[in-house]
């Protein structure tokens, strides 16, 4: 051994603490930022040399690696983590609003205003005549359908902002996918089989725990370096290629629904968690409670003006037009082509003729055909027909509208004993109009002439028979909802939302900690402290100063041979 190796040890040293003098530094410098992954600096011994038989020494140090302090299992759990997280705080977010929308706590909810309406019918009957009575109920019937219609707007409002979102996620998940691709060429290049890139892997991680956030994924590192990326046990990302993200409509123009597909082959991507799944999810309660809404609403409407429809009023009517269109006149009622969204079944209404001079009262049985047998069901126009050949009355049809009227203004019409429901289908003689919590309205016939509201069932101006029925209305079983009432379908409905908003809080809060616990657990790994890099600092600076102070003693040993060989 010689002088000349002592200084090639000096050398390698400087070397070797210079890098990781720099390692540190670039750990230091890099404190703030989240998506770095502290480096590490491996030494170790270079290999020993023999100087004579039996007897080694050692040849100083040798970087071996600068790598990344990283766990990929636990990167795999946070990312994880992250997915379910995100997933969890987006349906307590929008589960959180549906509840507001509903606001069952305040005291303007739906089962506050329609107590109060059916209450109002119920004082109705016990005072028939009084008009003011007719125009609280009115009123009331005005303050529910409201109610629902603005209801309505913003369960639209929010799916229509959901709907708004989901393409600009998708997108972004796409365009990272891609990115996750370059950079798995850009890895592959620079690396060519040995050594890391660290600041592109950290590149790649970031993105990766980007996409994460979007879209539950799996990741598969190969020995090139390239990171596969799966969706479920589909793949996005196969090295440089990726199959991409699209949004496509797999419902229909009045009532989309969107799917998350691949842009490749637009095969369905199978998503569990992440901020894209939690808005798909959240759109499916936020549709659910709309169809729920919308249920109560429609129910509400045709089971009072089936009953309202067989009332009578203080008066009357001189004409009166159906509220609801038949788009062809010509086939049965019970047809689905007919436009009718509660067609009538089979049996009869009772058509009343009044001479206002004399009160006598003519009434005429018209039978409904609505049994499917023998091709004979009744279509508008036998309706129309079997009307018009009622003395005093004249039957019309315009725009697949029915419209029925008294010949003359000597006689006045009113109706009674449907057993059929064609009144309400057809929207003759109705309290409310429309079909859905969307375009509920009380009928402007009744809204200018509040006399016209029926609260008899004999004829009679004292009769309260209607308005009994109507308002008992809140808690009778209807055959739609398998037995339960109004009341008993819109409780079935806060609840449902109130649960699953409870599970989503609960849900949100315990991804919240999980994430949590395993970011703190890879920050204490991964993470750059800087107390422990001036350590590490101190060790390297005074390795550096040793290094540095072996090459001074050996050049002056040197020095002293050379002047020795003179």
């Amino acid at each position: 051994m010689s002088l000349i190796g002592s200084l090639n040890i000096g050398k390698q040293a400087l070397t070797a603490h210079q890098a990781a003098i720099q390692t540190t530094g670039n750990n230091i410098s890099n404190a703030g930022n989240a998506d770095y992954t502290r480096q590490v600096t491996d030494l170790s011994a270079s290999r020993d040399q023999m100087v004579r038989h039996g007897i080694f020494l050692g040849s100083g140090v040798q970087i071996d690696a600068v790598r990344r302090q990283i766990d990929e299992a636990l990167e795999g759990r946070v990312r994880a983590a992250l997915s379910e997280n995100d997933a969890a705080q987006t349906q307590q977010q929008w589960l959180g609003q549906v509840e507001s929308v509903l606001n069952e706590l305040g005291d303007t909810d739906l089962s506050s205003r329609m107590s109060a309406f059916f209450s109002s019918w119920s004082n109705l009957a016990n005072k028939p005549q009084d008009i003011g009575l007719r125009q609280v109920v009115i009123q009331n019937g005005q303050a529910l359908a409201s109610w629902l219609n603005d209801s309505r707007g913003q369960l639209d409002s929010l799916q229509q902002t959901i709907d708004q979102r989901l393409p600009a996620l998708i997108s972004q998940a796409d365009s990272l996918s891609q990115r996750i691709g370059d950079l798995n060429v850009q890895i592959s290049t620079v690396e060519g089989g040995a050594g890391q890139a660290n600041n592109l892997r950290d590149q790649r991680d970031a993105v990766v725990r980007e996409l994460a956030s979007l879209i539950d994924v799996k990741t598969v590192e190969q020995p090139n370096g390239t990171l596969n990326v799966y969706v479920g046990s589909e793949p996005l990302v196969l090295g440089s290629e990726t199959r991409g993200l699209t949004l496509v409509n797999a419902g229909t123009a009045e009532e989309p629904l969107p799917e998350v597909r691949f842009k490749a082959n637009l095969g369905t991507v199978s998503l569990k968690s992440g901020q894209i799944a939690g808005l798909v999810e959240s759109r499916k309660t936020v549709g659910g409670v709309i169809k729920d809404v919308d249920a109560i609403a429609g129910s509400m409407i045709f089971e009072l003006n089936k009953i309202h429809a067989s009332g009578q009023g203080l008066e009357g009517f001189a004409s009166v037009t159906a509220s609801n269109v038949v788009e062809d006149p010509t086939v049965a009622l019970t047809d689905p082509t007919s436009g009718l969204l509660q067609p009538p079944a089979n049996g009869s209404v009772v058509v009343h003729v009044k001479d206002k001079a004399t009160g006598l009262v003519t009434s005429t049985l018209v039978q409904i055909d609505a049994d499917g047998l023998n091709g004979d069901d009744t279509t508008l126009d036998d309706l129309r027909t079997n009307l018009d050949g009622i003395a005093g009355v004249n039957a019309t049809i315009s725009a697949g509208k029915l419209t029925i009227a008294a010949d003359s203004a000597a006689v006045e019409l009113s109706f009674s004993q449907d057993s059929s429901g064609v009144l309400a289908s057809l929207g003759v003689n109705n309290f409310f109009t429309g079909s859905t919590a969307r375009d509920i309205k009380v009928s402007q016939t009744l809204a200018d002439n509040p006399q016209m509201l029926a609260a008899a069932k004999n004829g009679q101006k004292g009769d309260n028979q209607t308005a009994r029925l109507i308002a008992a209305m809140e808690t009778q079983p209807i055959g739609a909802f398998q037995g339960q009432s109004l009341k008993d379908k819109y409780e079935g409905v806060v609840t449902s939302v109130a649960t699953a908003a409870g599970s989503a809080k609960n849900d949100a809060e315990a991804a919240q900690g999980i994430l949590e616990t395993l970011q703190t657990q890879r920050e204490s790994l991964s993470g750059v402290s800087l107390d422990e890099e001036a350590v590490n600092l101190m060790r390297e600076q005074r390795a550096f100063q040793g290094a540095a102070r072996l090459i001074s003693t050996v050049n002056e040993l040197m020095d002293l041979v050379i002047n020795m060989a003179r």
